[in-house]
């Protein structure tokens, strides 16, 4: 999401790329759904998970390890979880709608069955902001949870998701895409 584009922002690549196409402009179009590249919403997709899509091509760009993060409120009024089991006698974010079926949404519904969700929301930034607020407690991505002003509760949950760049199978020959 929109932390994902904040830390590409912060390295050299999209202006090395903008200097090197001077006629080419990279827009990053935020979203929890699935864009539409046969309807031109997107050209390359940066995506989360192994793609299911066989009309897309493409590679994994990195590997994130993913732990389960508290804001330092949270954990000054309910404590931290001493493992997962514990998770069950704290407060979470519950996914709903487009995000509902993301692999951290799972992981935490599985490991904390009986847990109490303090908030709920269909859109990854509002899980961010609840947990920011200190509603509760949700796994999320080292890089995105470490940036963001929060405790790491639970370090290791073993939970490793790859992140693939793809592009629509008629478009990788596309000089734009190809660039």
């Amino acid at each position: 999401g929109s932390s994902l584009v904040a830390c590409l922002r912060q390295t050299p690549l999209v202006d090395a790329f903008h200097s090197r196409h001077s006629g080419l402009r990279v827009e990053f179009v935020i979203s929890d759904r699935f864009v539409d590249r046969s309807k031109g919403e997107a050209d390359i997709a940066i995506r989360l998970g192994e793609p299911r899509d066989e009309t897309l091509v493409g590679r994994k760009v990195a590997d994130a390890s993913w732990a389960v993060y508290a804001s330092k409120a949270y954990v000054e009024r309910y404590g931290r979880p001493l493992d997962v089991d514990d998770l069950n006698r704290h407060l979470v974010i519950g996914c709903d709608g487009a995000i509902a079926d993301y692999p951290a949404a799972r992981w935490m519904r599985s490991a904390a069955p009986h847990a109490t969700i303090a908030a709920r929301s269909e859109h990854w930034q509002g899980v961010m902001l609840a947990v920011k607020a200190g509603a509760g407690l949700a796994a999320m991505p080292h890089w995105q949870g470490d940036s963001s002003e929060l405790v790491r509760v639970i370090d290791n949950i073993g939970l490793v998701i790859p992140y693939y760049l793809l592009m629509h199978r008629d478009m990788q020959h596309t000089p734009r895409v190809r660039a």
